[in-house]
């Protein structure tokens, strides 16, 4: 085959390129390569850092913290009322103008019980000879309704539901966490593990294209093959280019939810295989155990509880309204010789315009939809974990065809292996096959961690302790 000199200046061109490209290829493979000074992250201590520094965890923590306010300031309302109120100076002007220091004081104090006992007292001194009101010590019983049909005692009894709820909140969040760590900490691992081997494929198909421009340049290959070796050697480095991007961004974002930003941080190698231990648990246990542990079913069964007490509080509240009360007053002059008043309240509104009947109604219906809520949401548990269930079976069944392809590519590799070595076949595609299994390996690796990721998920799912490999805080 006779070559043109034009057709040889374009092949330097090509060969200068090819140049190029491996320069842009070093630097793009020192993005995947640890630079000195980089840390080793482990599995285990990063599942330590999620259960404490993860968004999940954060914002968990701070629910928790909300609603413990939230319960303090119920619990206010029950706590000893103290208030002082002073004129420190008073200016009044009548014939002659006056300025008086310490006019009046005055002393007010209460407290509320959980049984509807208010207890109150007061006392004030006036300055300048005139009459002080003295002490004032009023106490009331409420009969009826009852003191557990207060609005006060019910926000009460449902701000420490909320509490208990937020406690369990933040412990799921935890091994949400753990889970999501997990999940991310093997991906990246095999992510990292391809990187290399599109590396290696690169550094083949780099080789390829040397040697059809050298074949080129003795006049043993065509444009058209050269063309196409670029072509495949660019399309490698192209996809090893980006995969590279991809796996830092998503090293970035890993190391931020554990709160290791701005450092270098390397993770340690994968491992040859995962331990898959079994899951051996029916549907209907599953589904029970599920009912006890599912996050949205408690918030829907305390908000039928308190749908419940709000019920019977207004049936409670029939427009009766009976208290027992006692007050005693002492003046400055009196001293302990006060006057003393015991009495009973009752009323009774004898028209409202059928307020009463329309909050009776209202939470009835109110009552019902959080009935509803909650049979819905038990529904919604019973899917949710049979259809769980039934991803990890399909994931199992896809380690098991993972772990076929692997035995298939070692089988075809190591009949690559003794062709090459025999001269049947170029060392070229011995390599390839070696890059086939490593990536076959990968593969099982996938479909482990996936169906490792899902059983996690399931003992979630069902109130059961997450035990990852590697160990975490419970």
């Amino acid at each position: 085959m006779v070559w043109s000199r034009e057709k040889g200046i374009r092949l330097r061109l090509m060969a200068a390129a090819a140049v190029l490209t491996l320069l842009i290829t070093v630097s793009a493979v020192s993005w995947a390569e640890p630079h000195p000074g980089v840390e080793l992250l482990t599995l285990a201590e990063a599942l330590n850092r999620a259960a404490e520094k993860h968004p999940l965890v954060s914002g968990a923590q701070g629910a928790e913290e909300s609603k413990a306010l939230a319960l303090a300031r119920s619990q206010a309302v029950y706590a000893p009322r103290l208030s002082l109120s002073l004129k420190p100076v008073t200016l009044s002007a009548e014939e002659k103008v006056e300025v008086q220091l310490a006019d009046s004081a005055a002393v007010n104090g209460g407290l509320s019980t959980l049984q509807g006992l208010d207890l109150s007292a007061s006392n004030r001194w006036d300055a300048g000879g005139r009459e002080g009101k003295g002490l004032r010590v009023q106490a009331q019983l409420q009969l009826w309704p009852p003191a557990r049909c207060n609005g006060d005692y019910l926000r009460l009894l449902s701000a420490e539901e909320a509490v208990e709820l937020s406690a369990y909140k933040y412990s799921q969040a935890r091994q949400e966490a753990v889970i999501d760590i997990y999940s991310r900490y093997r991906m990246l691992q095999i992510e990292e593990a391809r990187l290399k081997l599109q590396q290696d494929a690169y550094e083949a198909n780099q080789a390829a294209y040397e040697r059809a421009v050298g074949k080129a340049e003795q006049g043993l290959a065509s444009a058209v093959e050269v063309l196409a070796a670029q072509q495949a050697k660019d399309e490698s480095l192209a996809e090893y280019r980006r995969a590279a991007r991809d796996y830092r961004i998503k090293l970035k974002a890993f190391l931020a939810d554990l709160s290791l930003e701005g450092e270098a941080w390397e993770l340690e190698p994968l491992p040859d295989a995962l331990s898959l231990p079994d899951v051996d648990i029916t549907l209907e246990e599953a589904v029970a155990m599920a009912y006890g542990a599912d996050l949205a079913l408690m918030e829907q069964s305390q908000a039928l509880a308190a749908a419940q007490r709000q019920l019977e509080a207004v049936r409670a509240a029939n427009g009766i309204e009976l208290s027992l009360g006692a007050n005693a007053s002492f003046s400055e002059e009196q001293s302990w010789d006060g006057r003393y008043e015991a009495y009973l309240s009752f009323s009774y509104p004898v028209f409202d315009g059928g307020i009463r009947q329309l909050d009776v109604k209202e939470a009835e219906l109110n009552l019902q939809s959080a009935q509803k809520a909650v049979d819905q949401r038990r529904l919604e548990v019973g899917r949710a974990v049979e259809s769980k269930l039934s991803e990890i079976q399909y994931l199992a069944d896809m380690v098991r065809i993972a772990d076929l392809k692997y035995e298939k590519a070692a089988l075809e590799h190591n009949a690559k292996v003794l062709q090459a070595a025999n001269g049947l076949i170029p060392e070229s595609e011995a390599k390839e096959s070696q890059r086939l299994l490593a990536g076959a390996r990968l593969s099982w690796l996938e479909a482990a961690a996936a169906l490792e990721k899902a059983r996690l998920e399931l003992r979630s799912m069902t109130g059961q302790a997450v035990d990852v490999e590697g160990g975490h805080p419970n």
